[in-house]
């Protein structure tokens, strides 16, 4: 999950938070999926050495409908993976136990493979450097390529998206909730703020 979209914590408290507009259809979503993935082909000379591996949640259904754009243009198959950062975070708390890490299958060999990591939303860094930890225990990919559906800006870490749908200036009190209809039942982007 990013460290931007829809948490059950913002969930719950939805008396609390203001919709402000749509940012993105659904036929806006598909239009940038099919840029992004015209992008990532023309950086990677094609896709023969390529894999995608997207965050849980929503980096995974948009590193899927990435590969079948890019599968039609190429004409063969690029293979897509899992990463779930949920141990690597650097937000959880440390107060307790520490939680026993199982180190998740990627669902392919990342091993000198050049990789691009999807994620819906890029705010802090902090999501990227813990999903970075995840993939290096994984393998020693040739490169490490960022892709985001939306970069929202306020970042903490030195980090940046080589592939990016849209950047969205926003306010510390605005949030992105990306929809996506594998997740959601809906494909959508709203910008939605906080009322304190």
């Amino acid at each position: 999950m990013s460290d931007a979209t829809t948490t059950p914590e913002t969930t719950a408290s939805k008396a609390n938070i203001r919709e402000k507009g749509r940012l993105m259809s659904a036929s806006e979503i598909d239009r940038t999926l099919v840029r992004l993935a015209h992008q990532i082909v023309e950086k990677q000379e094609g896709s023969s050495n390529l894999g995608l591996v997207g965050i849980k949640r929503r980096g995974i259904p948009l590193a899927e409908r990435i590969a079948k754009i890019i599968e039609g243009i190429e004409k063969q198959p690029v293979q897509t993976g899992v990463l779930d950062i949920s141990f690597y975070r650097d937000d959880l708390s440390t107060a307790g136990n520490k939680p026993i890490v199982e180190k998740g299958e990627i669902g392919f060999d990342i091993e000198g493979r050049d990789i691009v990591l999807l994620d819906d939303v890029l705010y802090t860094g902090r999501t990227i450097r813990a999903a970075l930890d995840a993939l290096f225990d994984h393998g020693r990919p040739r490169s490490v390529r960022l892709l985001v559906l939306i970069d929202r800006g306020h970042r903490e870490l030195p980090i940046e998206a080589q592939f990016i749908g849209r950047v969205v200036p926003t306010s510390s009190k605005e949030i992105i909730e990306v929809k996506l209809r594998e997740v959601d039942g809906n494909d959508q982007v709203l910008l939605v703020e906080r009322l304190d």
